[in-house]
């Protein structure tokens, strides 16, 4: 009976001291914020107005646009050539880009 008794106390310390790590888990969040209320509203309305927040379950938010570029054809042309002759731009699963 002691034996028994011996076995359930050092088995209750066992169970609690694995427990104690566990007392802070998940760590608190710093919910702090460094926007106020009149920007968090001026934010939420220009989502609205650009349709980046969905309506319902099956709308998806805007794509996003790329930005207008000031750059021709030509010069697009020619910076994908001078990328790929830097080796830059590459072709296939197995190909990796030079890092330089």
């Amino acid at each position: 009976m002691k034996t028994f008794a011996s076995a359930l106390i050092l088995s209750a310390s066992f169970l609690g001291a694995a427990h104690a790590g566990e007392l802070d888990w998940p760590p608190p969040l710093d919910t702090t914020s460094t926007l106020t209320r009149a920007e968090v509203l001026q934010q939420l309305a220009e989502a609205r107005a650009t349709g980046e927040i969905p309506n319902g379950e099956q709308a998806y938010p805007a794509t996003p646009r790329a930005s207008e570029t000031r750059l021709t054809r030509d010069q697009v042309l020619q910076e994908l050539r001078a990328a790929r002759a830097a080796g830059l731009i590459v072709n296939g699963e197995q190909a990796y880009p030079a890092h330089g």
